[in-house]
């Protein structure tokens, strides 16, 4: 059945039959529109399922990119991220045919990638979504690759180790220490649920008070990263500092506000909070948001420690709180979940990792405990 439809840059047909994979072309008048779909749908009931692979030859990436980004990426599990990666192939070999992309064009994209200042993962994540778009226009467009898939031939750059950075001696209490003299409400509470539940900071913004069953000692996560919901034991001291900011808020919203200052108070109410729901654990909007707050309690317990070496009179450590970034809290934890005694499947339901390896990475036992225990 062929579709006549007006657009910017001019008439485009579009044949559909069941079987076959879509075709469409833009034309100036709508008469060659018209022509053009009923010779397609002609071959095509002639049983000429040649002309569609011809016609492949004719598509660009942009339009595969667009049938792949509709079809294809809601159903992965990091659609977002995947989308934007996408976006970035599309935006380099949008205007090329399909078939011209050769892996010359795809090592010269990895190289100006690199040059840019893009990490090795980001650059293998964007040859992916070449990848997969590009095998899609095959699989599933039946539309013929002369050369096979380009990027398969194309050399990728090495992934570098993963992080095994922990938290070195002092250096938790010395953030709990910063968070406690801070004015940011809940900022001593997440870093406390980060170390004692391996939440992801995105879990930890997202989390609501409907979720969270402090008699149970259980925070439920309907969604996460990797699509599935999943339902995190709470500690103790979980508890407790989910007890703490659960009644710091009551406190809050009990304490009647001014009336010379009501108008104001509501304004900055919705400046730092705009569309999040009131029922939120934490009142940060996203992770970009918290990041300066983290930098900020860093940079304090980074100076407390520099005091405290200076009044003792001994060298401070130059790595303390260095490098640490808030998601490290999360190998730390799972760290901390194994040298507990618990097994791979009771710290993978806390973690939510799906596979062993994925796992592995974010775990690194201390040494010296496991010798501990060895005896």
């Amino acid at each position: 059945m062929a579709y006549i439809e007006r657009r910017p840059g001019g008439w485009r047909a579009q044949v559909r039959r069941k079987g076959s994979p879509s075709i469409s072309r833009t034309f100036d008048l709508r008469a060659d529109a018209e022509a053009w779909a009923q010779e397609i749908e002609r071959e095509l009931r002639r049983g000429n399922n040649s002309i569609v692979q011809a016609f492949g030859r004719q598509i660009t990436f942009e339009e595969v990119a667009k049938h792949y980004a509709t079809h294809a990426l809601p159903s992965l599990k990091s659609e977002k991220t995947a989308r934007s990666f996408l976006q970035q192939s599309q935006q380099k070999f949008g205007k090329t045919l399909v078939t011209a992309i050769r892996p010359t064009e795809v090592s010269k994209w990895r190289d100006e990638m690199a040059k840019a200042g893009a990490s090795a993962r980001s650059i293998v994540y964007a040859l992916s979504m070449l990848s997969a778009a590009l095998n899609y226009a095959a699989r599933e467009l039946s539309i013929p690759l002369p050369a096979g898939n380009p990027v398969q031939l194309v050399r990728k750059p090495a992934l570098p180790n993963g992080r095994d950075r922990r938290l070195r001696e002092g250096e938790l209490d010395a953030l709990l220490s910063a968070a406690r003299v801070s004015t940011v409400r809940g900022l001593e509470q997440i870093i406390i649920l980060a170390i004692e539940t391996s939440m992801r900071l995105g879990e930890l913004l997202s989390l609501t008070w409907e979720h969270v069953d402090l008699n149970s000692r259980t925070a439920h996560l309907p969604v996460t990263k990797n699509g599935s919901s999943r339902t995190v034991a709470l500690s103790k001291q979980a508890v407790t500092a989910l007890s703490e900011l659960k009644a710091s808020k009551a406190t809050k919203l009990a304490k009647p506000a001014k009336p010379s200052k009501l108008a104001k108070t509501t304004k900055q109410t919705k400046s730092r909070m705009p569309g999040k729901s009131s029922d939120h654990v934490f009142h940060w909007t996203a992770s970009n948001t918290f990041e300066k707050t983290w930098r900020h309690c860093k940079s304090r317990a980074q100076a407390a420690h520099l005091a405290r070496c200076t009044a003792r009179q001994i060298k401070p450590d130059p790595r303390f709180l260095a490098d640490l970034r808030f998601h490290d809290l999360r190998h730390e934890a799972a760290s901390r979940l194994f040298e507990k005694g618990l097994g791979i499947m009771e710290v993978a339901s806390m973690t939510g990792h799906q596979s062993l390896s994925m796992l592995k990475r974010y775990t690194h036992v201390d040494a010296s405990r496991l010798a501990q225990k060895l005896g």
